[in-house]
């Protein structure tokens, strides 16, 4: 029987019965553009939690325990049991920490385009830690932007006629909270030594979040013939 991803609080909470543990929360968005990654299960501490986790979805934010090891394992969709595990990673949150992990990256280097600046591409999970649920004026929407495109170079967002919102961001990277007064966007992107060449351009409809938070994040691939015709270049929020 499929799994949601709520399930991931009731697998924690059984794994953990008996103990006390410090809370932390995290939310996991899975921005791995490897075709062979479209959809993957998630075990923690060898338990199956996440079923089909599909690429660019998220989960809500979860409560888990901090200051103790959790294993995350990640296997292909079809996997039968925690040995089929591709890559595995410990994480150990602090406790009252708001947390964004994002997957990211490709699970075969070697069968993709190299980034452009030389970052490595590998499988991995960004984690970033201090993430808002809520802007800090109720007249902003605040964002936090993460370049995850392996095979972008380095990038400026530019809100059209606005401000630079992100400056020189490399594969990986991510930005502080930039807060932006609510309302309708176009945000282009160019590369960063060259802000006259737009490489896409994104609308973005901010004029009901007023008060609000977001993650947003670079996904794809901008070549994708060089990239096993993986999903295309794009900004999510």
């Amino acid at each position: 029987m499929k799994k949601s991803i709520f399930t991931f609080l009731v697998a924690l909470s059984t794994l953990i019965s008996g103990a006390a543990f410090a809370q932390s929360e995290l939310q996991v968005i899975h921005n791995c553009a490897d075709p062979a990654a479209s959809s993957v299960d998630i075990y923690v501490n060898g338990a199956l939690t996440l079923d089909d986790f599909m690429f660019r979805e998220a989960t809500p934010f979860l409560n888990l325990p901090s200051n103790t090891n959790i294993e995350v394992g990640v296997a292909p969709g079809s996997s039968a049991s925690v040995n089929d595990t591709l890559v595995n990673f410990t994480i150990n949150l602090m406790p009252g920490e708001r947390y964004v992990a994002l997957a990211s990256g490709v699970l075969n280097p070697g069968s993709f385009a190299a980034n452009p600046d030389g970052i490595a591409t590998g499988f991995g999970l960004q984690v970033v830690s201090g993430v808002q649920t809520s802007a800090q004026m109720p007249t902003d929407v605040d964002l936090i932007i993460n370049h995850g495109s392996t095979d972008a170079p380095t990038v400026d967002v530019l809100a059209r006629g606005v401000a630079t919102l992100l400056d020189n961001a490399a594969y990986s990277d991510f930005s502080s909270y930039i807060p932006v007064p609510s309302g309708s966007y176009i945000l282009d992107i160019t590369p960063g030594n060259d802000n006259s060449t737009i490489v896409a351009s994104f609308e973005a409809d901010l004029s009901s979040l007023a008060g609000s938070a977001a993650v947003v994040f670079a996904s794809g691939f901008l070549d994708p013939t060089m990239n096993q015709n993986g999903e295309s270049f794009g900004l999510f929020a």
